[in-house]
């Protein structure tokens, strides 16, 4: 009960509360439920973000405003609960605003503003007041050289006002606003995969992956390295957050890597390049899959199905730059004395497992994502149930059942606790991102950004690639990857589209360098979580995560050529791009290492990047001709170590 007791711990069960209660009892009208989310996300940010920092348990007159404006929170949520009915018979941008919707609408973009500046610090934050001002100094942009291009055609006056806040706080059902899709996917889907995630960690799903993989690859050559990246594809494709992540198996696996003879900065981005993919492996990824699905109209399974390959690509590539640095450093994997739990403990709790492939299950079967995700939810909660109490009743009777069905009840709550307090990462950001996909849709810009890069790539599709590459990467600088994706989407989606690039490849590609700038210098947040607990230069850090994430750059790329690597098209088309993908992600992981069979000399890294670029296209002619230069520097690499150990042996024998 002392959940219950603590502020923060009792809004964040509120909230979990209120979600399940939609789901089980009777469900509010969207225009209803999703403000009333986002106000429960953001009065659990004023609470634990305080204006200063260490005033969570002082009581200051700082500390006073932050209840004070969680208390607003909650008055928007009540207005928006109280006018549900007329908020749904209104007409949108028909009916005029009353001074008191104007006066909601003001406080609600004030209030998710300094909800991201707290929750996210200032990356987005800044960015949505630069749109702001966008939107209303527009009009003055059209008659300013070389700023003409980008100016709209809204004239400030107090209808442009009242139609701006309209489109932001009193609709949904559309991309933009506040309230909008971003939002909608929070409320309706992210949340409940947060739950579950919160409850498979407490229940000991986590431990569960990291056992499970020390048993597969941990006694492999850099053992402890690949401990990280399977372990980190399983709880990744869970939580969907790169620092999350990066903090909770960078505790277990960078300790383990530097004992092993990494380097701090290795050991730290090795964590940080396999967290980050977490935001490209289904069946959460990072909430993006959720969005997309949204954004086209399609089923999320199919979104979900679409990733896999890529995602796999991207842990392969790393794998074997894991495999070919432990080559090149003599690294050994772990001593059977030193694997602390045997087959038999992991096969016990193998059970755990089970809720997941329900889910998924239930997900490719067409249920809603809400209730097949708390159905995950109950199976796991009876089977850590059934596992405590069975325990108990061995050790101490009936009184062992009842110590079991009490600890069972806790974790119970703090799971909930925990997952609510989790979505404050995705529906914040969401919210603050639909205030600039909303001035983007009333003024054009996305149409606008897309006649410029056509314009500034002279429709080449490559330049515009690169472009575009860019643009998301910077936007993605120090801001969650959700938020990334979604102002990149509403950007650079109608820019691909003019240059012809199938709509579910131009949304991965946005994606993937949006999840990328994660370990993109000079912002790189997953960097720079690992390198905080290796205690490593966060700056050398993200740069080797840099290198290290390469094959996500190449990949990206491919399945913007050939949509087959997102398993779209005919198996006599998918296979030959998946095979030959996997051999270039080989040599680029050479590059990246800077050894093959041995070390390389320039020449030997430059051909090899060539080779990987070659064999990742997905056009047959090119990848024969990579797999062909890849041989080449094989062979020759083969016989200069030949030669060295020959040499050695001669020297050795010499002396």
């Amino acid at each position: 009960m002392k959940n219950l007791a603590n502020p923060a711990s009792f809004v964040a069960l509120c909230w979990a509360a209120f979600q399940i209660y939609m789901v089980y009892g009777t469900p509010l009208d969207l225009m209803v439920a999703v403000p009333i989310h986002i106000m429960f996300g953001v009065v659990l940010t004023f609470i634990t973000h305080p204006l200063r920092k260490g005033d969570v348990d002082r009581f200051t007159a700082a500390r006073l405003s932050d209840y004070l404006l969680a208390a607003v929170a909650v008055a928007i949520a009540l207005h928006y609960l109280r006018s549900g009915e007329m908020l749904n018979m209104r007409i949108a941008m028909v009916d005029p605003l009353t001074t008191l919707d104007m006066v909601v609408g003001i406080a609600t973009i004030v209030l998710v503003i300094e909800a991201v500046r707290r929750a996210l610090g200032m990356g987005l934050t800044v960015v949505i007041l630069a749109f702001l001002v966008y939107q209303f100094s527009g009009p003055q942009l059209r008659d300013i050289p070389m700023l003409g291009l980008i100016g709209h055609d809204g004239e400030p006056s107090r209808l442009f006002f009242e139609t701006f806040l309209d489109m932001q706080t009193m609709q949904t059902m559309q991309n933009e606003g506040v309230f909008g899709i971003p939002s909608i996917v929070s409320y309706n889907q992210v949340f409940y995969f947060l739950l579950f995630g919160a409850f498979l960690q407490l229940f000991g799903g986590g431990q569960l992956f990291m056992d499970l993989s020390v048993l597969l690859v941990g006694r492999f050559r850099g053992g402890m390295a690949k401990v990280s990246i399977v372990s980190s594809t399983l709880f990744g494709s869970v939580s969907g957050s790169a620092t999350a992540n990066a903090a909770v198996m960078g505790m277990f696996t960078i300790p383990a890597m530097k004992k092993s003879g990494m380097s701090a900065e290795e050991a730290a981005a090795v964590e940080a390049t396999s967290s980050t993919g977490g935001q490209i492996m289904p069946p959460v990824m990072g909430a993006a899959a959720f969005l997309i699905a949204q954004f086209m109209g399609i089923p999320y399974a199919e979104v979900a199905i679409a990733a896999l390959i890529p995602a796999l690509l991207f842990y392969v590539a790393l794998y074997f730059v894991v495999d070919l640095l432990a080559r090149r450093k003599g690294l050994a994997g772990l001593k059977r004395a030193e694997i602390s739990t045997g087959w038999a403990s992991v096969l016990k709790r193998l059970y755990l497992l089970i809720p997941v492939f329900v889910l998924v299950y239930q997900i490719m079967a067409g249920r809603a994502l809400s209730s097949a995700t708390l159905q995950a939810i109950w199976i796991t909660l009876v089977f850590g149930l059934c596992t405590r109490v069975w325990e108990g009743l061995r050790a101490e009777g009936g009184r062992g059942v009842l110590k079991a069905t009490g600890s069972v009840f806790s974790d119970s709550l703090q799971a909930l606790d925990s997952g609510a307090r989790g979505a404050i990462a995705v529906a914040i950001p969401c919210a603050g991102a639909g205030i600039v996909v909303g001035i983007a849709s009333i003024t054009n810009l996305g149409l606008t950004f897309g006649t410029f890069v056509t314009a500034l790539s002279g429709g080449m599709l490559i330049p515009a690639l690169l472009l575009v590459m860019f643009m998301v990467i910077v936007m993605g600088m120090g801001m969650p990857t959700t938020a990334a994706y979604i102002m990149g989407a509403i950007l650079a989606i109608p820019a691909l589209d003019k240059l012809g690039v199938p709509a579910l490849s131009a949304h991965f590609f946005v994606l993937y360098f949006a999840a990328l700038s994660m370990v993109t210098p000079p912002v790189a947040l997953a960097a720079f979580v690992a390198g905080g607990i290796a205690k490593a230069n966060v700056w050398k850090t993200g740069w080797v995560a840099f290198r290290y994430s390469l094959a996500g750059f190449l990949v990206a790329f491919a399945f913007v050529f050939s949509p087959a690597l997102l398993l779209q098209g005919d198996w006599q088309a998918i296979v030959p791009a998946v095979v030959t993908a996997v051999i270039g992600c080989y040599a680029l992981a050479g590059c990246v290492v800077g050894y093959l069979r041995a070390r390389n000399t320039l020449l030997e890294s430059a051909l090899l990047f060539v080779a990987a670029a070659l064999l990742i296209a997905p056009v047959i002619k090119a990848s024969l001709g990579g797999l062909v230069l890849l041989c080449a520097v094989w062979a020759w690499q083969v016989r200069k170590a030949r030669t060295t150990q020959d040499n050695c042996v001669l020297g050795r024998s010499g002396a």
